[in-house]
């Protein structure tokens, strides 16, 4: 049988670097199966997609000395143009990948450039927001969505152009986990009925196992294990961490409150609706809940990004203003869903110190807080790295680092794990624990239910756009027929 995906790389290596990338690849991945690709930070998962894509080298200029092979046709013989006929491709961070402004274009421009017929593709494009639960956003603007609705419409994209090779990176980065197990089945149901290859880079490996024949490990650039997804759970076993800890709260300090808080955004769509909540000082609080459930709306609201429709909001005892608003903001650290958007100096340190440009402390002592706030995140060594050679486990340290330096007083971070391995989500939501432990506030937005309740000390769940469930961390489990109603969890954690 002639695979579909044949690679034998000896090494690859980038401009001005003298180490390969990728070295000693061999690998073939015949018609019709379905294989995950894992390892830690930088370990070439998502190179290894490049190549086969062929972006490197034609997009991302390197040297490869090897080939690699798509249904028999050496890549560098395959325009990079055509190369859409045979692959459908999804980057890891979705909202590089949408042109258009309306969803159902986007949905359709792949599929329109492929001269198909307007009702084949009018069907394409209902069968595929059926599929990813997008009737309720489907008529919106691209610019409106939240990253998790984002990904879905990207990936709705790809599956409308029914390409016989599908290859994803992290698809389910920024999902609820009810939508990611349907995403699994489904697209093993393709793989069977349609015959389809699919690869899929997937740092939290354990999520797609039931659904997958092989698993490649990959560490500092080569394929260290191809194994059967039963063979993985076994060697690649990992203690569940469980983190005991006693936050000091002040019952009196209400760092926010929202009262009766609604937002509804342009053409009655609604973001959140009688939202009632407190956040105390030295707390460290969860929020849960499916994509679209007003989770990214809440937090817009507290940050005095959005004005809510009705209701109130006191942020650090006081009414948000516009002329209070900058000063409220200062004490409020932002940690994003995707370190990019906050990342934008060329070195580590100047990313860093950047918040400390107008703080009225000596060139000395920034110099120490700097050195400092890079040791605590684990970058030393690497101040006057860009932020673009790092990996995405350490560019989330990097936002980190550069929310922290400033010393808020309350950190607000939305999906700090998403889309990195287990042992780099790790890292992250042990640095926030150990800030929580030194009394920063800290308000987490997380899809990891086992990620709330092991460093969380209190839970509140979202849904339908409203707080559904308020409860110590510890007590969850109590609610656990709730979490099923509400599909946060299939039927045990």
């Amino acid at each position: 049988m002639q695979p579909d995906i044949q690679i034998r790389i000896e090494s690859l290596i980038f401009p001005d670097e003298s180490q390969p990338v990728l070295k000693d690849i061999k690998l073939d991945i015949n018609p019709g199966e379905m294989v995950a690709v894992t390892g830690g930070a930088a370990s070439g998962k998502s190179l290894l997609l490049h190549t086969i894509t062929s972006a490197a080298p034609k997009y991302f200029p390197c040297q490869i000395n090897g080939f690699v092979k798509i249904k028999g046709q050496d890549i560098k013989d395959i325009p990079l143009t055509d190369m859409s006929d045979l692959i459908g491709y999804m980057m890891q961070e979705p909202q590089h990948q949408i042109l258009n402004r309306q969803i159902e274009d986007e949905l359709a421009f792949g599929i329109a450039n492929m001269n198909l017929d307007p009702y084949e593709i009018k069907l394409r494009v209902k069968e595929v927001v059926e599929f990813l639960n997008m009737q309720s956003f489907a008529n919106r603007t691209t610019d409106s969505l939240s990253g998790g609705q984002a990904q879905k419409v990207v990936l709705g994209s790809i599956l409308a152009m029914k390409t016989p090779i599908i290859i994803l990176d992290q698809p389910t980065s920024e999902l609820d986990p009810k939508t990611s197990s349907e995403l699994y089945q489904f697209l093993r149901k393709l793989n069977i009925e349609k015959n389809l290859t699919i690869v899929i880079v997937m740092d939290r490996s354990s999520e797609i196992l039931d659904d997958i024949d092989r698993v490649l490990v990959m560490e500092d650039g080569r394929i260290i294990d191809d194994c059967p997804p039963d063979a993985y759970r076994e060697k690649y076993k990992r203690p569940k961490a469980k983190h005991e800890f006693s936050p000091v709260i002040d019952p009196l300090n209400e760092l926010i409150t929202l009262k009766d808080v609604s937002y509804i955004y342009k053409k009655g769509i609604v973001g959140c609706e009688n939202i009632n909540f407190t956040l105390k000082k030295g707390e460290f609080t969860a929020v849960i809940g499916q994509n679209g459930t007003g989770k990214s709306t809440m937090l817009k609201l507290i940050e005095g990004l959005l004005k809510p429709t009705t209701g109130q909001i006191t942020l650090f005892g006081q009414k948000i203003s516009k002329k209070n608003i900058g000063a409220l903001r200062r004490r409020i650290g932002f940690l994003f869903q995707n370190p990019d958007d906050q990342i934008f100096l060329s070195s580590v340190y100047d990313e860093i110190g950047y918040v400390l440009k107008s703080s009225n402390l000596s060139d000395e002592e920034k110099q120490t807080k700097i050195s400092e706030t890079i040791a605590f995140i684990g970058l030393s060594g690497l101040e006057e790295v860009h932020p673009q050679r790092l990996s995405r486990g350490q560019r989330q340290l990097l936002a980190l680092g550069s929310v922290i330096v400033g010393d808020p007083d309350l950190i607000i971070a939305d999906e700090p794990t998403s889309g990195l391995h287990e042992a780099q989500g790790q890292i992250i939501m042990d640095k926030l624990l150990e800030l929580s432990n030194k009394q920063v506030t800290i308000l987490l937005v997380t899809h990891n239910l086992e990620e709330a309740q092991n460093y969380a000390n209190r839970i509140v769940m979202m849904h339908n756009h409203q707080l559904v469930l308020d409860c110590a961390a510890k007590d969850l489990m109590n609610y656990k027929n709730k979490l099923i109603e509400y599909e946060i969890m299939k039927g045990e954690l």
